[in-house]
């Protein structure tokens, strides 16, 4: 952040030409033009929404004939496009095709323990069920995009 406002100050400088000397100080173009290139710089940090990542995830209790009843946390994360309520149904969608698959090939009981969703990436959700679940498996993030676009281009 350093760096960034040093090296701001000297663009700017050299922007408009202005360096002060004895003779002439120029802080007046200096500082509107600093303070117009700072709040373009925190203006740039706001508009995250376009890239940030929304996460779905379903703990479910799962039981197979061959290993005992456990938790398994299976997340769904979707890129944010604007549109809260149409990500989370897409990563909803993705889990839900995901459970039913879970249960059709791998556990003979499947049952839903828990669905949470949240506007952060899978990492930093995953690590706060852990808390609540300490027993918990991570089965894998699906990346929702991708899965819904093949869904999509499948009919399905």
């Amino acid at each position: 952040m350093k760096l960034l406002i040093t090296l701001a100050f000297v663009l700017a400088s050299i922007g408009n030409n202005s360096f002060a000397s004895p003779g002439q100080p120029v802080a007046a173009i200096f500082s509107k033009t600093f303070l117009a290139s700072l709040k373009d710089y925190e203006q740039s940090l706001t508009k995250s929404g376009s890239s940030a990542k929304i996460c779905s995830c379903q703990i479910l209790r799962v039981k197979s004939n061959n290993e005992p009843e456990k938790l398994i946390a299976v997340f769904a994360q979707v890129t944010n496009k604007g549109d809260f309520s149409a990500a989370y149904a897409s990563a909803s969608a993705v889990l839900q095709k995901e459970k039913k698959h879970l249960q059709g090939f791998f556990y003979s009981k499947v049952k839903t323990e828990e669905n949470v969703n949240a506007a952060s990436p899978c990492s930093l959700l995953y690590k706060n069920i852990k808390v609540k679940y300490d027993d918990v498996k991570l089965y894998g993030v699906l990346d929702a995009d991708a899965l819904s676009k093949i869904i999509s281009l499948n009919g399905r």
